[in-house]
Parts: C-alpha cells; sequence; structure tokens
C-alpha cells in the first residue's frame, strides 16, 4: 500500500451545499502529500453526485459509500479504515480549513514527536459563512483536568494514525466500547468530547497547543441536533463521564454554554485538583462570587488577579470573588441551544430566578457546596438622569454569541406592528444591519458615544435575559430610562412571555408612562443608590482586604510613568520624521487615527496622507473625523500596495510584528514598491507570540539609523536601496 504523510476523513450525509467547499479548502493547501477521503453516510440529496465528481476531477480525492445512515462516528471509523496516512484528520463537510494550516500541522508533529496530537483555536461563522463576533475559540495550553469538565479540543484537529489504532484497541480491550475505530457510534451527540477523552483520559496521551486559527465551521443550524430541546442532555453527558470514570457531580463543573475562561479559573476551587495545592477552597473563609457575562469580563479579572496574584495582589487574600459560568440564564430560557444541564439538580424552580441573584447563591451552596455572597458590580459609568427625546425611541440589543435567541425576528415584527416608535438596533456588527428593510428601525451595530446613544432613547428592550444586571441596562435604567425584560428588574416592565403581545403591552404602558411622569426617576434614584461608588469601594475593601482607591491612585503612578514615556516616544519619532521631511505620508495601522494631528503639526498637508488599517471599525472612525482624508481596510499580508501611489514616507506604528514569519518578506517588498523612506516602530525584548512576532529588520532593510526606546526600537529605513 503506498502509503502518504496525511488524510483527511470527512463524513458526509445531506451535505449538498458545503462539501465542494470544503474540499477545495483542502486542494488548495501549499502542502501536497495528502489524500481525501469522503465517506457518503446514505445522502438522500444530490451529495452523492458532487462527491463522485470530486473524486473523478481529483486524484487525491476517494469516495467511499454507505447504503444506509450510519452516523457521522461509524462513517469516520469506515474512512480511516481506508486511510494511508500518519496522521488523521476528521473534517466535517461544514468546515473551511484556512490557506497554509496543513503545512502547520505537518512541520508541528513532525517537530514535537512526544506529542500525539495537535490542536488550537478555530472560528464559527453563520450560515451565510461570516464571522459570528465572539466566537473564535482559543484555548489555553493542554490540560487533562479541564477535558473532564467540558471538551474545548474540536474533533477536526490532527491526530497521529498510530495513537488512533492503539487507543481504540484500547478501548475495546477494556471493554468500554465495540467498534471498528477510536470513535464510538453509541455516542450519539457530544461525540468529540468522548473521542478526546478516551485519548487523552484513557490512553494517557499528550496534545500539542499551537496558538492559531486553524478552520472554521458553521454554527449548528435551527432543527440540528444542539438545538434540539428534546435531547436529554444531561443523560449523554453523565453516559460519557460514567464511561470515562469521571465523577458526575465534580465540585466546580459549570454547564457547556458557561465561558471557557470562567472554567479555567474555577479549577482552583476544586478540592480535587492537585497542582495547586497552595490555592484549596479550605484555605479561605467564604468564596465570594460575581456574574461571569462578557459585560462583566474586565471587571471580573481585575477582582480575580487582585486576590490571587502575589505580586500585584495581597499574599494574604482569603477570599476569592469568582463565579464559575451561565448555568442560571440558560436554565432560565430552555430553549438557548437545547440545554436543560442542570434542571435535575436543582430544588427550586427556575421561576425563583432574581436580578439580585438569590436564586445563584442557592444554586452555588445546593450544587456546589460554595457559600457565597453577590457583590454589587460598578457599572462603567455612573450615570445621572437625563431628559427624555421627543420622540419615543427604544434601543435593542443584539448580541454576538446565540445572536437567533435574541429573535431578531420578533424585534422587526414589533417594529412593524409600532410604527410610530423609532427602533434602534446594536449591538453585533456581523448581524445588525443585514436586512435594512424596516423603515423604523436605525441598524446601528457597534456604538461610539454611548452618552449620547443613551440621551436618544427613551426605553431599552432585552430579551433573552439573565439573573445578572449586564452593564449597558444599568446604565439605562441610572439615567431614567425604561426597560422591558424577560427577568424581573427593579423598576422595569417584566415580560416573562417574551413574546409579541406582551412586549407591546410593556412599550405602550411605558409611553403612557413617560406621558404621566416623564423619566423613570424611580429607577435611576434606586440604582444610583445599590450601585454608589463609596459603597462599592468600602465593600470590596471589608472583602478582599485592600482598598481599590489606593490600587487605583498606584495604578495612576504607573499610568504616570508611561505617559512619560510616551512623550520622550513621541519627541524621537518627530526628530526621525523631520529628518525627512516628507510631502506625503502612507500611515500602515493608523488606528483611529492617532498620529495624523502630530504630522499635520510637523508640517504635513493632509491632502497627501492615506491612512490604512485591518479594522474597519477603526477606519470608520477615521472617516467620521476627517472625512476629507483617505482611508482604507486591507491587512498588510494582502496585495495592499495595489491601492497606494509612491509616498515619500510610509509610517508604521507596531504593525509589522503581526506578520507572520513565513510572510513577512512578501510584505517588504509590497512596502518597498511604494516608498521611498520607512519609519518603523517595533516592540522589543519579546519572544515571538500568538499575533506577535520578532523580525530582524536590519537583515530585512537597509536601516539608516536607529534608536532604542523603553520598550521599543525605531528604525529609520531606506526602501529604495
Amino acid at each position: 500500500m503506498q502509503k502518504t504523510k496525511f488524510s483527511f476523513i470527512c463524513p458526509c450525509y445531506n451535505d449538498e451545499d458545503e462539501i465542494e467547499r470544503m474540499v477545495n479548502s483542502l486542494l488548495d493547501q501549499d502542502y501536497n502529500d495528502f489524500e481525501v477521503i469522503i465517506v457518503n453516510d446514505g445522502s438522500t440529496d444530490n451529495s452523492k453526485e458532487i462527491i463522485d465528481q470530486l473524486a473523478k476531477e481529483h486524484k487525491k480525492v476517494s469516495v467511499v459509500h454507505l447504503t444506509k445512515n450510519k452516523g457521522a462516528c461509524y462513517a469516520r471509523n469506515v474512512g480511516a479504515k481506508q486511510a494511508k496516512g500518519e496522521y488523521y484528520s476528521f473534517l466535517p463537510a461544514d468546515a473551511l480549513l484556512y490557506p497554509g494550516m496543513l503545512r502547520i500541522w505537518v512541520e508541528q508533529l513532525e517537530e514535537y514527536k512526544d506529542f500525539d496530537f495537535l490542536y488550537g483555536g478555530y472560528r464559527i461563522t453563520d450560515k451565510d459563512y461570516n464571522p459570528i463576533q465572539g466566537m473564535d475559540f482559543l484555548f489555553n495550553p493542554f490540560d487533562p483536568y479541564l477535558l473532564e469538565t467540558n471538551n474545548y479540543i474540536d474533533g477536526s484537529f490532527p491526530i497521529r494514525a498510530k495513537c488512533f489504532w492503539e487507543v481504540a484497541e484500547l478501548m475495546n480491550k477494556k471493554g468500554k466500547q465495540k467498534s471498528d475505530g477510536l470513535w464510538d457510534p453509541a455516542v450519539k451527540s457530544l461525540n468529540d468530547w468522548d473521542f478526546w477523552l478516551s485519548v487523552v483520559i484513557e490512553g494517557k496521551r499528550k496534545g500539542l497547543y499551537v496558538q492559531d486559527i486553524f478552520f472554521e465551521t458553521t454554527m449548528p443550524h435551527e432543527g440540528g441536533l444542539s438545538h434540539d430541546s428534546s435531547v436529554n442532555w444531561l443523560e449523554r453527558m453523565d453516559y460519557i463521564k460514567k464511561k470515562h470514570g469521571i465523577p458526575i457531580r465534580k465540585k466546580c463543573v459549570a454547564s457547556i454554554g458557561a465561558s471557557f475562561h470562567a472554567k479555567r479559573l474555577a479549577y482552583i476551587l476544586d478540592a480535587d485538583y492537585q497542582q495547586m495545592p497552595s490555592r484549596k477552597p479550605h484555605h479561605y473563609d467564604a468564596i465570594y462570587v460575581v456574574g461571569f457575562y462578557p459585560e462583566f469580563a474586565t471587571q471580573q479579572d481585575q477582582i480575580f488577579w487582585n486576590t490571587t496574584d502575589q505580586k500585584h495582589g495581597k499574599t494574604n487574600a482569603k477570599k476569592i470573588v469568582h463565579f464559575v459560568g451561565t448555568d442560571i440564564w440558560q436554565l432560565r430560557n430552555i430553549s438557548l441551544n437545547g440545554l436543560n444541564i442542570w434542571k435535575d439538580y436543582m430544588k427550586n424552580g427556575v421561576d425563583e430566578v432574581l436580578v439580585e441573584a438569590d436564586f445563584t447563591q442557592k444554586e452555588l451552596k445546593e450544587i456546589l457546596g460554595i457559600e457565597a455572597k453577590i457583590v454589587p458590580l460598578l457599572p462603567a459609568k455612573l450615570y445621572k438622569p437625563m431628559d427624555l427625546p421627543d420622540k419615543f425611541t427604544v434601543a435593542v440589543y443584539m448580541p454576538a454569541v446565540n445572536y437567533a435567541f435574541y429573535r431578531p425576528e420578533l424585534m422587526e415584527d414589533l417594529a412593524k406592528e409600532m410604527p410610530e416608535v423609532e427602533f434602534k438596533f446594536f449591538g453585533n456588527p456581523t448581524q445588525v444591519g443585514k436586512h435594512k428593510s424596516i423603515k423604523n428601525i436605525e441598524y446601528m451595530a457597534y456604538v461610539d458615544d454611548m452618552d449620547g446613544f443613551i440621551k436618544s432613547c427613551s426605553a431599552t428592550i432585552r430579551f433573552p435575559f439573565h439573573d445578572g444586571l449586564s452593564i449597558s441596562l444599568m446604565e439605562f435604567l441610572l439615567a431614567g430610562r425604561y426597560a422591558a425584560t424577560n427577568v424581573p428588574v427593579r423598576h422595569a416592565y417584566h415580560c416573562p412571555k417574551s413574546d409579541l403581545p406582551s412586549i407591546k403591552h410593556a412599550l405602550k404602558e411605558i409611553q403612557k408612562t413617560i406621558k404621566k411622569q416623564g423619566i423613570n426617576k424611580k429607577a435611576s434614584d434606586y440604582w444610583r443608590k445599590k450601585l454608589n461608588h463609596d459603597k462599592y469601594r468600602k465593600t470590596m475593601a471589608k472583602i478582599m482586604g485592600y482598598d481599590p482607591k489606593e490600587y487605583w491612585e498606584k495604578r495612576a503612578e504607573d499610568w504616570n510613568l508611561q505617559a512619560g514615556n510616551m512623550m520622550i516616544e513621541i519627541q524621537d519619532v518627530k526628530d526621525f520624521y523631520k529628518k525627512v521631511n516628507p510631502k506625503s505620508v502612507l500611515d500602515i495601522g493608523c488606528g483611529n487615527g492617532r498620529w495624523i494631528e502630530l504630522m499635520e503639526k510637523w508640517g504635513l498637508d493632509l491632502k497627501h496622507y492615506n491612512g490604512m488599517d485591518v479594522s474597519e471599525k477603526l477606519i470608520k472612525i477615521c472617516k467620521k473625523k476627517w472625512p476629507d482624508l483617505d482611508f482604507f481596510t486591507a491587512a498588510l499580508e494582502e496585495k495592499f500596495s495595489q491601492l497606494y501611489p509612491k509616498v515619500d514616507l510610509i509610517f508604521s506604528y507596531t504593525t509589522l510584528e503581526h506578520v507572520k514569519p513565513e510572510n513577512i518578506e512578501n510584505v517588504v517588498k509590497q512596502l518597498k514598491k511604494i516608498g521611498k523612506k520607512l519609519l518603523l516602530i517595533e516592540p522589543t525584548g519579546f519572544e515571538s507570540r500568538y499575533y506577535c512576532h520578532s523580525h530582524n529588520y536590519k537583515e530585512l532593510f537597509n536601516v539608516i539609523e536607529e534608536r532604542k526606546l523603553p520598550d521599543k526600537t525605531m528604525y529609520l529605513i531606506d526602501l529604495e536601496k
């Protein structure tokens, strides 16, 4: 049998719209020693004809046809028996492998022989293949403990064929499964979790973590297994845990939907975890918790850091401020991903969820055995009451994650039925504004001016909602606005049914109240008192053993030092800039226009300024500030040189560090095409890391002059030599 280096094994069941796209992403790789085995799992659509044609056109593609649908696990094992590669990857039909990634997989596995599989990051897209904000999954280095609590390794990542068959034989010998391969057909869902538990827990194999985003796959569609509310996910999780000998209710296991980062921190609460003996629960007087939601991430990380870090925090800290996940609001909205993980464990009904999070305390005590106190969170801004706008205007939040469950169609139907009301949809830039078909809706995506945005609105709607207050809802209430939510919130309208009639009724009631009394003063007064800054300071000082005021004064000293370094840096940049005295400039990585005004002060006619950045959001900010200047959205690793004429100076502030080593020479060639001189400022003193790479600029360019800054190096470069 002729061997090959790599085998892609791809099950296909009624994937006529996606299979060709996936296969083409493999055929376009710059590493050629591979095969593609498509296992047609009894498809009833046109998949058979499409994959037969692919096999006819491409020698690397072969097909196995199954007469009946046996499931993805069975199909993967069939494909593995046909495979000739040293490494396997089980890519689904809706995946797309990014260019150059196969080469990275092979090179890493060839170099690190002690590791049996490789994993890293991946991206989730919507059904139209648009990236969903917040759905880039980038995990931490290999940790078997975390795998016991929740799967964080996608089943598509590569594994050594030798490991695959050795662990499969082991699992069959142990009597834990009966299969002709490592994939267990008896596991009907969560099978990638079962697969990696077999490899890691049973087989004692190690994974190599490579920090990059390797492929994308689509969000499971409505009607798919992960959205099926009839599936008993608790039973299926328990089946897998029993199979691999994992305690069913490990001390700190959160539900499937909880933040991975929260789970990673959560293991310090686990008395069975042996790798951190100095941080066991019995060493603490109590565990204090705050809600861990996207809106709270900054404060959550800061609080955790200051209670556990030995350098910046208190070495004698006896409390941890932490909450392990988002289980409560998933219980409140059972339809969310069809998850009903904790329901059987609860002694109280989900209707008892309150904004003060009493229910969270009950969960932590009764399920996790943690005595908890809910600490009020400091909002981003303690707004004062504002006058209401003349026209009744409602803000509707559309998030990046679980967008569909916020029911945009329902909100659009609401707008159609209330044409006299102005609606503003904001939140998720990849979703908001897709349709733009309803006249009384303004699709806003990101909000840059939150003060002005809140001032322009009379009320806000939040569905579905959890038992912790989000920052944005707090700010609306503090500013004297009205709110309608699906959970009880003090001085907001409660719509438990979350249907069109009840939401419409709530908005009608809000309009009547506004005519009668104006702003929502009760809400503003109540939440200002509850979230008072001084009270918050004292509470946190009592709990955590330090005064936030003292801490932030120390941070202010650090920032003063940073500001001083920045002033020195600006002067050095000015010196180099003046040596060139350019008449035209291309600002690569212009950001929000941070250097434009300085360049104008240094003598540049801004008619000859061009700005380039990879971020569309930042370019929009620039265009808003300087509508007459030329700005472009482009990435350095694209053919950006085609966008610009020759300029006297290319200005690059900490941008080339983001270019991967294999692409830097191509970027250098493009810079030389369009620039005479290059003023380059790059960080120094770090090893290459994710998204940041250390290049030898003296080898890449003709450096005229070099200057060391506190944490950077500045180069003046002649691009014409």
